[in-house]
């Protein structure tokens, strides 16, 4: 059976397809455009840079801190052509988090010329504007961020805005985030006053 409209009707019909098209335009509901194209992430080299934590008065890692490296440790396995990037000043004793945590590297056997010290860092903000650069000095494809569950999000954030290219974020639950309370207050100040 074939049906067919008479004219009226199909004008009819052609009005309401019309108005329905106009709000749907309205609305934002345009013709539909294809998804952009995934792109792949280069892990041909990337830099593993294993964030900071303040160290103990008398200069040596807290836990967190060495957890951070042995994770740091484990990713740069999978990654024999990568260098590790220690980031962390704060000196306690005249040393400092990275300086602490390339001796811990060294000590676990991993090679030296694999290790870049940036020392300056008083925050996360810092730790990623004098990351990114050494990276990118490197000849790295991007970043590979190791750092504590509770610092994941602000650090992706602070290395995103200092244009560095994170690959992934590898952390681990650190229990109570109010352990990095010193911390954030530090990043939270860092642009506007040194903070020790």
């Amino acid at each position: 059976m074939i049906v067919t409209f008479s004219g009226a009707a199909a004008r009819c019909s052609a009005l309401l397809l019309a108005v329905a098209t106009a709000f749907a335009l309205l609305l934002g509901a345009g013709p539909a455009h294809a998804a952009p194209p995934l792109v792949a992430k280069d892990f041909s080299k990337p830099a593993i840079v294993v964030l900071g934590y303040g160290l103990k008065d008398n200069g040596t890692m807290r836990p967190i801190l060495y957890t951070r490296v042995l994770t740091g440790l484990a990713v740069a396995q999978m990654f024999p052509q990568s260098p590790i990037i220690v980031t962390g000043g704060n000196p306690r004793n005249g040393r400092t988090e990275a300086g602490e945590m390339r001796k811990t590297l060294r000590v676990l056997g991993f090679p030296d010329d694999r290790i870049i010290v940036e020392d300056r860092a008083n925050s996360t903000v810092q730790n990623a504007r004098f990351s990114v650069p050494l990276a990118e000095a490197a000849g790295t494809s991007g970043i590979i961020l190791v750092t504590s569950s509770s610092h994941q999000d602000r650090a992706d954030g602070n290395f995103a805005d200092a244009g560095g290219n994170v690959l992934a974020t590898v952390s681990f639950p650190d229990g109570n985030p109010s352990i990095n309370i010193a911390q954030f207050v530090r990043d939270v100040l860092s642009p506007f006053v040194a903070v020790t």
